[in-house]
């Protein structure tokens, strides 16, 4: 008895405890640099506009030391664009720990995904929710 106890305890406190960093992240995409990640659960919908969070999250560190970047993107969906509106990078991968750095400055240009690229996945995956 003491040992089911102590069995279901564990699983209690490991699903319910544990680290929700990586939880809400889904796979969308990879290329030879990076793989990419939305956070559906946070995407919004507002003014024809699909808001929401993606995660890249790089093989190797840029000259920064960056190995992941999260950003908060705008999405266009009828005319298949996005924009840039801030992010943060991280030197852990997944972006764990403390941002290096914070970028709050909204991007003033919409951009096209280029056919069969990473940004493309990302904008497919969020506009067919």
């Amino acid at each position: 008895m003491k040992n089911l106890l102590l069995i279901f305890t564990l699983l209690f406190s490991t699903v319910f405890f544990s680290s929700p960093s990586y939880a809400e992240w889904t796979k969308v995409g990879e290329n030879i640099n990076a793989t990419f990640y939305v956070d559906f659960e946070r995407s919004r919908k507002h003014s024809g506009f699909v808001y929401y969070w993606k995660l890249i999250d790089v093989f190797k560190p840029n000259s920064s030391g960056d190995l992941s970047i999260k950003a908060y993107d705008q999405v266009d969906c009828k005319m298949f664009r996005y924009k840039y509106l801030s992010g943060m990078t991280f030197s852990k991968p997944m972006g764990a720990e403390n941002a290096i750095r914070v970028d709050n400055r909204p991007g003033k240009d919409w951009r096209y995904p280029p056919p069969n690229s990473a940004n493309e996945a990302l904008l497919k995956s969020v506009c067919s929710r």
